[in-house]
Parts: C-alpha cells; sequence; structure tokens
C-alpha cells in the first residue's frame, strides 16, 4: 500500500471514530445517570426505612431514598447490601418491608409487591403509555404504581 492510502485509510477511521464519539454525546440519557445522582443526594430522616422494614430486607440502610407513598404505603430506592444492585423497597402501613433488586444499570420494570400493593421502578424517559394501558400510575420521577 502507498503512503497516500494508509493516510486515507487512517484519516477515514479517526472520522469514524469521532462521530461515533460525537452520536454517543448527544445521545438522550436512559435515565440511569439520573437515579444514580439520587443516590448522590445526602439521605435525610424521610429516606430512612423504619428499623422493621430494613430488618426484612437485604438492602443498605444508608442507601434508602425516600420516592413516594399512597396511602399507607411508602416506596424507597436503595442499592443491595453488596451495592451492586438496585433495589425497589415497599413499606406497608405496619411498617413490614420487601425489596426486589436487579443488576440492570436502567432497572425500570422492577417490581416489587406485597400482595396488596405493587410498585414499579421506571426511570425518566420511559414512555409510560403503554404502562396506563396496564393499570399503572406514574407517582414520581423513578415510581409507578398498580
Amino acid at each position: 500500500m502507498t503512503d497516500a492510502v494508509l493516510a486515507a485509510r487512517r484519516a477515514g477511521v479517526a472520522a469514524a471514530v469521532g462521530l461515533t464519539l460525537l452520536l454517543t454525546a448527544c445521545t438522550p440519557s436512559d435515565g440511569t445517570e439520573e437515579l444514580n445522582s439520587l443516590f448522590d443526594e445526602e439521605q435525610t430522616s424521610e429516606d430512612v426505612l423504619p428499623g422493621q422494614a430494613l430488618d426484612d430486607v437485604s438492602v443498605d440502610g444508608e442507601t434508602t431514598r425516600r420516592l413516594g407513598a399512597d396511602g399507607d404505603t411508602t416506596f424507597y430506592a436503595a442499592r443491595s447490601n453488596e451495592g451492586a444492585s438496585t433495589c425497589l423497597v415497599l413499606v406497608d402501613g405496619g411498617g413490614s418491608g420487601v425489596s426486589g433488586c436487579t443488576m440492570a444499570p436502567n432497572p425500570t420494570g422492577t417490581e416489587v409487591g406485597n400482595g396488596t400493593d405493587k410498585a414499579m421502578f421506571v426511570v425518566p424517559g420511559t414512555d409510560f403509555t403503554s404502562l396506563e394501558r396496564s393499570g399503572w400510575t406514574r407517582l414520581g420521577d423513578f415510581l409507578a404504581v398498580q
């Protein structure tokens, strides 16, 4: 190959890499950054699970963040004890807790229920139309209930 051909190939590869980086930078967020930033915020007293609920679930109590409430039921996001997964915690009016966790970077679709109440993670940017048709109600930036 001639020097001119090699130079042209290198320039083409560099242009392709540059375009890929540009397109990646312009891609809309899938909501995981927003969720991660939730855990970066300082935990408030409202974010802390009641003692009994914390005993019922396997989450790091220092990572719990209150997402919302529906009636007597309160919903929290948390990290697992190992820190590798994102969990959705449901605490009923009696203080009992259940959780559902996922290893996926985007936890949308992770559900938790206790037989009476049911919740699902829905990160910002989730198309909520089909979930509404299935009976889900959005209760906050990261939460839907049924």
